[in-house]
């Protein structure tokens, strides 16, 4: 199961978003030895950046990015089309009571694709939970009243999301929107991660009419190639790809994404900074 899928209560101007993810999640945490507390971070992450892009319109692009002075430093995730997404997590180990998130900022890249269409929001993060800093990010960043629940059970994570439809603030009454926020509250874990949107918006939300859209998957991508990383070679001009042949015999780049390391001997990276089309590598 991996998948997100839009859904509106009709009657009360909301939209919704459900994300669900087994082997996406595992794909983007496989290639890194996290320890439990970043892997369920981790996906969490994943999941919102998915529901965030699931409100903008054309092919999105969302970046969620956290830095903290607690134990995990620096928690990236990037979502294209609004359906392939990537992320790492840079930490350090700490006692396991410890929250991962200490004081620190979270910043939201929204990319619609459209002229003008990038939009940036720095906020202070607000708890140890990244639903509640997210939460915070809305209040502070956005217009419309929004609530988001991230769960995670076993081998699967999933978010739900809550937004007042656009155009209906004025005639939409707090008491219709709270009303459907308490009951997403209700879901419990294993709910929000196992039951197929039929079967688990009807118990949520009781008397509402529901119109539910297709599911659509949610993959890992992480894009790295060594067409893209030799673009990294360039920028690190002559003078430092000449000192690394000269210490290393070859210039290896690191993808911090998958862990995977390319690499590139002395005509390989002559070639790239000569401009040749021609790019290959050995991936280690």
């Amino acid at each position: 199961m991996n998948e997100v899928q839009g859904f509106i209560l009709e009657t009360v101007g909301i939209r919704g978003t459900l994300v669900r993810l087994e082997e996406t999640w595992e794909q983007v945490v496989a290639a890194h030895d996290y320890t439990p507390a970043v892997r369920t971070l981790l996906g969490e992450g994943v999941v919102a950046a998915v529901l965030l892009a699931s409100g903008l319109k054309s092919t999105p692009s969302v970046s969620l990015q956290l830095q903290s002075e607690g134990p995990l430093k620096l928690l990236l995730i990037q979502c294209t089309d609004g359906q392939r997404v990537r992320g790492m997590a840079s930490f350090k180990p700490a006692a396991q009571e410890v929250p991962l998130l200490g004081e620190g900022r979270m910043v939201v890249n929204l990319d619609t694709g459209k002229p003008n269409g990038f939009f940036q929001g720095i906020v202070p993060l607000a708890s140890s939970k990244l639903d509640e800093c997210l939460e915070a990010y809305f209040n502070q960043s956005e217009q419309l009243e929004t609530r988001l629940i991230l769960k995670t059970h076993e081998q699967r994570v999933a978010g739900l999301l809550l937004q007042v439809l656009p155009g209906h603030g004025e005639r939409q009454s707090t008491d219709d929107f709270e009303a459907a926020a308490a009951c997403a509250a209700t879901v419990s874990a294993v709910e929000l991660t196992d039951l197929p949107a039929e079967e688990l918006l009807p118990k949520l939300f009781v008397g509402h009419a529901i119109r539910l859209f297709a599911a659509r998957p949610v993959s890992h991508d992480c894009r790295c190639t060594p067409e893209r990383l030799a673009g990294v070679v360039q920028m690190l001009g002559a003078d430092e790809v000449k000192t690394l042949l000269a210490e290393q015999g070859h210039v290896e780049l690191k993808c911090e994404f998958c862990n995977r390391a390319f690499r590139y001997d002395s005509a390989q990276a002559q070639a790239i900074l000569a401009g040749t089309p021609q790019i290959s590598s050995s991936v280690h």
